[in-house]
């Protein structure tokens, strides 16, 4: 699996770039299967245009590395420091014209190494590499229906502990729990738990406000599963909520719902949020849509493809995203629902199963 996705990048490269330097992230796990994050001990995964495979490593993190399918080793020790392994990296490159790096993820510390081969270009492989990660293989949509499955379970099993003067962080450490129980390696980002006014911060992490009644709760929250992530969203009310809030909610629904029913390939990315966009703003509450319709899911909680006005991007099939239309009313409340989708040969997949009408606890 491994090397036939790197193969794919080495056509890509052998008519501009020597060789290709990623740093510890979601294209290392990509592309060799090493899953790590970047610390101050210096990590590189070198793929060259012949389709050979180096890493530079720490000794600590020997044993995570599987060279089944080749690949060699520059390590070095705490007390060595990684110039040595840079130095024979040098040794086995020789002079080169272009070498390719992530320049939206490379940091400034990596790059100085870097510095110490001989070359003459350093060019962004990131583009190339954002192309091949946005259409999923089958290994990839079985570990991502897996991370559904928990952050749905997790949902479920996190709801009835919802109550008045539950706070906001009570109910995510639940939720997080709740997810680890059932096989999640962390989560992809804080975990979104916004009651009452605080729904109206599309990005409110859990705080210490204590749930009332008659709020409406955003719930934002995601899984890993083998490095993939699932992320969903679901708005639920505590005891009843007045009629206009009802409305809000039945406007994003349907905004929700529209949309993934246009999902087929050939269709754009922005075709998709003009859809859900025009449904709030019929609805009078345009001004409240404050962010894009979505985004890609993969082994990042946010990639390509972005569902988003001037995004002219045509779907195809194995590509994955989100679906989150949303309102926000500032000092009122919030509402959101979103749904992972992928595209199918004919339309659409809708990863997830939960229910989208209202709950009320």
């Amino acid at each position: 699996m491994f090397q036939t996705r790197r193969e794919k990048l080495v056509s890509r490269m052998q008519q501009h770039m020597d060789i290709a330097i990623l740093v510890p992230g979601p294209n290392m796990h990509y592309f060799t299967g090493l899953h790590l994050k970047q610390s101050e001990r210096l990590t590189f995964a070198v793929i060259t245009a012949n389709n050979d495979l180096y890493f530079i490593l720490p000794q600590v993190e020997l044993n995570k590395v599987d060279l089944s399918n080749g690949g060699v080793i520059l390590s070095y020790s705490d007390e060595e420091g990684p110039t040595l392994a840079i130095q024979r990296l040098k040794k086995e490159m020789g002079t080169l014209q272009t070498i390719g790096v992530e320049f939206d993820t490379m940091r400034v510390h990596e790059q100085k190494s870097i510095e110490m081969l001989t070359y003459e270009n350093l060019s962004d492989i990131g583009e190339s590499i954002r192309e091949l990660r946005m259409k999923k293989d089958l290994q990839e949509l079985a570990y991502m229906r897996q991370a559904v499955q928990i952050v749905e379970e997790s949902l479920a099993a996190t709801l009835p502990t919802i109550q008045v003067g539950v706070t906001e962080m009570e109910v995510a450490a639940q939720l997080e729990y709740e997810m680890r129980r059932r096989g999640s390696e962390g989560t992809p980002f804080g975990t979104i738990v916004a009651s009452g006014y605080r729904g109206a911060l599309p990005h409110g992490r859990a705080s210490t406000k204590k749930i009332e009644a008659g709020e409406f709760i955003v719930i934002d929250f995601g899984a890993i599963y083998k490095g993939y992530v699932a992320d969903m969203t679901r708005t639920v009310a505590l005891g009843d909520v007045s009629p206009t809030l009802q409305n809000i909610y039945s406007l994003v629904k349907q905004a929700n719902e529209a949309a993934i029913e246009a999902i087929k390939p050939g269709t754009t990315a922005q075709s998709l949020d003009c859809i859900a966009r025009e449904i709030i703003r019929d609805g009078g509450y345009g001004d409240y849509f404050t962010h894009r319709l979505g985004h890609g899911i993969g082994l990042s909680a946010h990639e390509e493809p972005y569902l988003m006005q001037r995004n002219s991007l045509v779907l195809e099939e194995g590509m994955a995203f989100t679906v989150e239309p949303g309102i926000y009313i500032q000092d009122v409340a919030g509402v959101r629902i979103e749904d992972n989708l992928i595209v199918t040969n004919n339309g659409y997949e809708n990863l997830m199963t939960f229910s989208k009408e209202l709950i009320i606890l």
